[in-house]
């Protein structure tokens, strides 16, 4: 799908893969031509100290066309859950960031989701430019798409969109879903105001899996 879209770099949220899964998907990529890297999934407790679940959660995974763009690194912004890569554009020497989201689902977490969007404005602010993108899976609407839908907000999509308000991001999908299942729009770009020209189109095109996330 990379090469055959033109695709520069593509974020995979929700993985489930290991550190040992992730070098295993890395070495096929560069069998394909492509680079491969993000931060691995990790085990999550709930507040009384058990597991949600034997299986690893969350984990965030960047494909990237080398030929196309050059990756200084991988940062692990908060634990599974949010990465940060720099980027440069070869062909006009641009630099960005790109920030990857995997926010939890929402079923009474909103205190993790308020500890984790503070730890991602945090680094926003610590990097000190406004060069960046935010994507990934906010499992929230924004209060456009509430409305739009007629839906009751919860406390993340409040949380979400009050993020949206303060550090002055744009949300580039505003008029279809992303989730096929539910017909929500829970998956989003992010773009700070100030370089939203930059952007040509946002759209939504078929997901890998029926009844599932739409690309």
């Amino acid at each position: 799908m990379i090469k055959a879209q033109g695709i520069s770099l593509m974020t995979l949220t929700d993985t489930h893969l290991s550190q040992e899964g992730m070098d295993e998907v890395g070495k096929f990529l560069r069998q394909e031509g492509l680079g491969g890297g993000g931060i691995a999934a990790k085990k999550e407790m709930h507040a009384e100290g058990t597991e949600y679940s034997a299986r690893k959660r969350a984990g965030i995974y960047y494909v990237w066309d080398p030929t196309k763009i050059s990756v200084a690194g991988i940062e692990e912004v908060y634990a599974g859950r949010v990465a940060r890569v720099s980027i440069q554009v070869l062909d006009s020497g641009k630099e960005i960031e790109i920030y990857g989201v995997y926010m939890p689902v929402r079923e009474n977490k909103a205190e993790k989701t308020e500890e984790i969007w503070e730890a991602l404005t945090g680094k926003i602010a610590e990097r000190g430019t406004r060069n960046f993108i935010i994507n990934g899976d906010f499992n929230a609407g924004t209060e456009a798409w509430i409305n739009k839908t007629g839906r009751i907000p919860k406390e993340e999509d409040i949380i979400y969109q009050g993020i949206l308000e303060d550090t002055n991001l744009i949300a580039s999908i505003t008029e279809d879903y992303t989730f096929e299942r539910a017909q929500t729009q829970i998956d989003n770009i992010l773009i700070p105001v100030e370089i939203i020209h930059n952007l040509k189109e946002a759209h939504v095109t078929t997901g890998v899996r029926e009844k599932d996330h739409r690309l």
